[in-house]
């Protein structure tokens, strides 16, 4: 589960800006959204709201990019002189630095790296005990590289020899010592393997473009229990469609190319997301299984007057049709695995009742594993009945133009006050501030 981000010189951050998912004392109603993680507890929900370029998305972006470097294992450097806080001259030549805390099956981690355009400066791992942290490892880079493992692990003498060699010869000045080690030894210690583990198996991160990379027809095709969810959620949201099934297509290998044939093969039952020529929303999977390989594309179903069916096709659907689909594993993901979450926009292409009866589905859930946090215009969320006002985030800038972070708990908000007209009206912020039209002469 994330517990708090923060992050400083990127976007529109400018100092050190933290977000977290810490529930406070003041909100004492939904007691089912705070979840125990080790020492700590969190939320399972955060909404976050903000005017137009008041630095929501640049969240998430940070997240993705954070996300993207463990992934690959090194930092894109070169690329972030530019996103840099172009607002003030002095963070030009200052370094970009990211901070997570987050827990991995009750252990609570954190991590922090700290870099300029061509090389990591600072990176560390943690293991939070609660009054005090156990280093993991310590990378800094001033000039000249240096490695060091928490006590607990040099006293053998294997990881002195090891981290020696790793400062000398192995890890490059712009790759990441966490994800080097979970990659290439991730037997040597297993808080790095678990901390890396979480990056890639237990954060999601959907962006305002929907789920893209996502192989929704393949994940539907082998998990029962999500097509379930999809053939329920389709006819109750009142799509027009009434159920949808996979079509599989074994493809002629020679009609395919052979790079793809390839790749297909050297990695059987992993699919690949292949575009519609036709419709720039639609993708499809492609996998090598049994022998063959398989195109699986989605096909749903609409019932006519006479109770009969006929079969649309996927391009024909709305936007929110489509975008409801993709939905899908993110739901079952935070309805049944212990995982969190991130969602861009999540009201994009979907009508206003349709997103609230899904969030609040999912408010009500006590048997929900996941977490969920959301960036959103959408107003008819702010309900006391489906968030708690710590689950409650604000995005503004302040006068340096650099966004700043507070939650609605910060305000002294009754059980029963309508969050929604306060927000509307301005009381807390987070919101746009137009010029009069009048004086614009329109």
């Amino acid at each position: 589960m994330l517990l708090r981000f923060v992050v400083k010189n990127l976007y529109s951050f400018k100092d050190e800006t933290e977000f977290n998912l810490f529930p406070s004392s003041r909100a004492t109603h939904h007691l089912h959204h705070k979840i125990k993680c080790g020492h700590a507890e969190a939320l399972r929900f955060s909404a976050i709201y903000g005017a137009n370029g008041a630095g929501k998305s640049n969240l998430v972006k940070a997240l993705t990019d954070l996300r993207s470097f463990v992934s690959r294992g090194s930092i894109i450097g070169n690329l972030f002189q530019y996103y840099k806080f172009q607002l003030a001259k002095e963070c030009i030549n200052e370094p970009v630095s990211m901070a997570i805390e987050f827990s991995y099956e009750s252990t609570v981690f954190y991590y922090s790296v700290e870099f300029e355009t061509d090389r990591v400066n600072y990176e560390s791992l943690s293991v939070s005990e609660g009054e005090k942290d156990k280093l993991v490892f310590e990378r800094k880079s001033n000039g000249t590289q240096t490695i060091s493992f928490g006590k607990e692990y040099m006293k053998n003498k294997k990881n002195v020899f090891f981290s020696n060699v790793l400062e000398e010869k192995l890890l490059n000045k712009e790759s990441l010592l966490l994800s080097f080690m979970a990659v290439n030894y991730p037997d040597e210690i297993k808080e790095i393997k678990e901390a890396y583990s979480w990056f890639i198996d237990k954060l999601v991160i959907v962006q305002s473009d929907g789920l893209k990379g996502l192989t929704i027809a393949h994940f539907l095709d082998v998990n029962a229990d999500m097509m379930k969810l999809l053939q329920d959620l389709l006819p109750g949201m009142k799509t027009g469609i009434s159920s949808l099934s996979i079509v599989p297509t074994v493809m002629d290998e020679d009609k395919i190319p052979q790079d793809w044939v390839k790749e297909l093969k050297a990695t059987p039952g992993t699919a690949r997301v292949i575009p519609s020529n036709y419709d720039s929303r639609i993708t499809a999977s492609i996998i090598y299984e049994n022998g063959r390989i398989v195109l699986k594309e989605l096909q749903p179903f609409h019932q006519l007057s006479d109770g009969s069916t006929v079969k649309m096709p996927i391009n024909f659907e709305s936007d929110g049709t489509i975008r409801l689909i993709e939905y899908t594993p993110v739901i079952y993901l935070v309805l049944n695995q212990d995982c969190t979450v991130l969602i861009d926009e999540v009201e994009r292409s979907l009508h206003p009742i349709l997103i609230k009866e899904i969030i609040t589905k999912l408010s009500e859930s006590e048997t929900a594993k996941g977490q969920l946090v959301f960036t959103t215009h959408e107003s008819c969320l702010l309900d006391q009945d489906i968030l708690r006002p710590d689950e409650i985030w604000f995005a503004q800038k302040d006068q340096d133009q650099a966004t700043q972070f507070y939650p609605l708990s910060d305000f002294n908000i009754h059980k029963t006050a309508n969050i929604e007209n306060g927000y509307l009206n301005g009381r807390y912020g987070g919101i746009p501030f137009l010029s009069n039209l009048k004086d614009l002469h329109w």
